[in-house]
């Protein structure tokens, strides 16, 4: 399959997955208005909406950038990003070779030590 192919499988799983998570908001909005009296449920509920909003974002994002054709190239070094990266996370603007080394924790020990004791 060639990567146009590819991209337009993706869009549709994007769609799909925009619309469940649109149902989802939908859902937790209702729950949150019953749970007003509740403060641990409403907690959770709050954190599960902003987790929701987040991927509405990011696939509504994905979607804007497939549609101006965008979408899939690296930012870093113009390469294609592996549709299998962008599936699990529609965000993606790098990929795995230009994305950043995770931060190491310095100075979390005594004197300074960065071990885990």
């Amino acid at each position: 399959m060639n990567r146009q192919a590819e991209l337009g499988v993706l869009r549709i799983v994007l769609e799909e997955q925009y619309e469940r998570h649109s149902i989802q908001l939908t859902l937790l909005d209702r729950q949150a208005r019953r749970l007003r009296s509740d403060g641990a449920d409403l907690e959770a509920a709050s954190a599960l909406t902003a987790a929701t909003r987040r991927a509405l974002g990011d696939i509504a994002r994905a979607l804007h950038y497939l549609e101006q054709g965008r979408y899939g190239t690296c930012g870093g070094c113009d390469r294609d990003i592996p549709i299998e990266e962008l599936a699990h996370r529609p965000s993606t603007r790098l990929c795995a070779a230009c994305q950043p080394e995770p931060r190491r924790r310095t100075g979390s020990g005594r004197n300074g030590c960065d071990c885990r004791r």
